[in-house]
């Protein structure tokens, strides 16, 4: 099978590239390419069909991010590493003769990365280092390198930006790019590629769907049809009101990742419940579907995973919910306490997003979406075996009792 990847970066990266791609096998690369990194996000809305997109940098990939994280194909960068820095720094100290590394100035994106080479090799001076924000206009880099030789601080420059490369040429300023290994450059494309595979591997399992309509049940034909397009399958009838699909997870995940909560109204005149169920088995897939469906609200939609993870409720969250609990310090806490997994998952998970460490029943009674007495019930356990006591009281109203403040004594990042 071969890979398709879109590799965005400058015209000098490609040319780099392309005399390795005969290495490459079972890889076909299509370049889009910019003259300053700030135009990787426009280049990503240019892609035609591919399989996944490998950005020549840290850099156009910071500007391209956002977008990036909404495309159903995976994306990569070239990771500026050790071997890069390494490899630069012995060339031009081989090439140019320097007498000390301070006459060098350099732009990067992770500075650190020079400390720990030249920590390593015992080198006490370090070049003149900027480092590069995604924020930062090009002019600003310009400006860092030409003013240190103007001034006669450095004798070269070094840049991981090739427009900043040509801008200094013009300006008679001595600079080299920074060099991107071959190897670094293959491990990359190889990565990509991989994730590329297992993205068509997952996306291609089997999935099964559960969809429950709590209308009339006369005539639901325009909602049944509207689902099975969406989808792309066809809906078989289980219970009265009640209809299984069959699918790939690539399907399931194109729908519910797409779809607005505009567009999710529009599909059903009639109250819903949408549930998926992903499974090494049909059998597997379908429990799973079945248990989705029991933990889902009206005119939302939850997935649960082969591993028992529980993804929703789309389109208003997308939490992922632990319904199996491994991790021997939190099997002990579920046992302890009698609280089931998915609820402790989800204590853990609001820990994690609380702006704050200390809280109330109301903030965790809204984000857990249960009554109060179940909330109440939640916290009486964990304050009953020690997991959270009560640190305090808030008052933020005139009349009536104060509320609590809780805090968690449980190991967060499980």
């Amino acid at each position: 099978m071969t890979i398709h990847i879109a590799v965005i970066c400058s015209s000098e990266f490609a040319q780099r590239v392309q005399t390795i791609e005969s290495e490459l096998s079972s890889i076909k690369l299509d370049y889009y390419l910019y003259n300053e990194p700030q135009q990787a996000a426009n280049l990503v809305r240019e892609l035609k069909p591919c399989d996944a997109v490998f950005f020549s940098g840290s850099i156009p990939y910071i500007y391209a991010k956002e977008i990036c994280e909404s495309l159903p194909i995976p994306s990569h960068y070239l990771h500026q590493d050790e071997t890069a820095i390494s490899t630069t720094l012995l060339s031009i100290m081989r090439r140019d003769e320097l007498s000390t590394i301070q006459e060098v100035s350099m732009d990067l994106v992770e500075p650190q990365i020079i400390h720990n080479v030249l920590e390593d090799i015992g080198f006490v001076s370090i070049p003149k280092l900027l480092k590069i924000d995604p924020k930062m206009e090009m002019k600003e880099i310009i400006h860092f390198h030409h003013e240190l030789y103007e001034q006669k601080k450095i004798t070269r420059a070094i840049t991981s930006v090739h427009a900043v490369y040509e801008s200094l040429k013009q300006l008679n300023v001595p600079v080299v790019r920074m060099i991107d290994p071959k190897s670094s450059i293959i491990k990359g494309i190889i990565d990509t590629k991989n994730m590329a595979l297992l993205a068509k591997s997952q996306s291609a399992k089997i999935a099964i769907g559960y969809i429950q309509l709590n209308g009339d049940t006369i005539d639901q034909s325009k909602e049944l049809l509207l689902f099975s397009t969406l989808f792309k399958t066809r809906l078989i009838q289980v219970k009265n009101n009640q209809f299984i699909m069959y699918m790939t997870q690539g399907d399931v995940e194109r729908v519910v990742n797409s779809l607005t909560n505009e567009e999710w109204k529009q599909l059903s005149a009639v109250p819903f419940k949408l549930a998926f169920g992903y499974g090494k088995s049909i059998e597997d897939a379908t429990q799973n579907a079945k248990d989705a469906l029991k933990f889902t609200k009206e005119n939302s939609v939850n997935i649960i995973t082969e591993k028992k993870q529980l993804k929703g409720p789309y389109p208003h969250q997308n939490k992922s919910i632990e319904l199996r609990t491994k991790e021997p310090k939190l099997v002990e806490i579920a046992k302890r306490t009698a609280l089931s997994p998915a609820n402790l998952s989800k204590v853990l998970l609001f820990s994690r997003t609380h702006p704050a460490i200390e809280f109330t029943a109301y903030d965790l009674e809204r984000f857990l979406q249960v009554s109060r007495r179940t909330t109440e019930r939640i916290l009486k356990k964990l304050v009953d075996h020690q997991y959270a006591k009560i640190v305090g009281e808030e008052m933020t109203y005139q009349q009536g009792r104060p509320r609590s403040l809780y805090k968690l004594n449980i190991p967060t990042f499980i």
